[in-house]
């Protein structure tokens, strides 16, 4: 006589929590998701792909093969290399005017610019496509308990405080990461951070009278210089 029995009952699975929306916290979201994972996905900034849409100060970013491979994993890299600019090596300005190209690569080979902000809204859309990720924008994590598994949210459109569990959290929530800095008082937590001793300006060049653009596209553009 042959018997059966029933399966072992599954555990429900856990749901995770991705703190930040930024390009991190959304390719990390989505290779959760594709791994069969339920996502909360929380944003403290408004939607960026709004009306008013919100800007952070930023450079373009340059992507060499080991970001197409993490964009290729989510599949949107050929979306990117329609926006993308091929940049095959760096043009120096010297003080006398003179022009020198240094090649990035082999012929063929080129890293390339695209915009940060750019890359996050396309990556916010596949987040949204995905029904296992939920994302909420406006979340101010305020604090996070890590001896319960509590954050302290703060709805910013409304101004209300609740208390939000989580089983398992990741923070990609940058700068002044409310998760690390709930790590960083715990025991035997090693941390370290150093600030450039430098800032950037952002430069709007006009199109030269023919519609052409004054410096050539395809290169990263420096104006070697003593520092002041």
């Amino acid at each position: 006589m042959l018997t059966s029995s029933p399966a072992n009952p599954q555990p429900p699975a856990e749901t995770l929590t991705v703190m930040g929306a930024g390009l991190v916290g959304c390719l990390l979201a989505l290779y959760l998701a594709r791994h069969g994972h339920t996502v909360e996905l929380f944003e403290r900034r408004p939607d960026i792909r709004g009306e008013a849409k919100v800007e952070a100060r930023s450079i373009n970013l340059a992507l060499s093969d080991r970001g197409w491979r993490a964009l290729e994993g989510v599949g949107i890299a050929e979306a990117v290399r329609e926006v993308a600019i091929a940049m095959r090596g760096r043009m120096m300005h010297g003080v006398d005017g003179q022009l020198t190209f240094q090649p990035y690569g082999h012929d063929g080979q080129a890293i390339y610019s695209v915009s940060r902000a750019g890359l996050n809204r396309r990556m916010l859309d596949l987040v949204e496509e995905q029904p296992g990720i939920r994302v909420q924008f406006e979340q101010h994590c305020q604090r996070v308990d890590l001896r319960r598994s509590q954050l302290e949210m703060r709805d910013e459109t409304t101004g209300q405080t609740r208390t939000q569990p989580y089983q398992r959290l990741f923070g990609a929530d940058g700068a002044y990461s409310a998760v690390r800095g709930a790590m960083q008082r715990t025991d035997r937590f090693n941390y370290s951070q150093q600030y450039l001793d430098y800032g950037y300006k952002e430069l709007t060049i006009a199109a030269a009278p023919d519609g052409s653009w004054p410096l050539d596209k395809h290169a990263l553009h420096i104006w070697p210089r003593a520092s002041t």
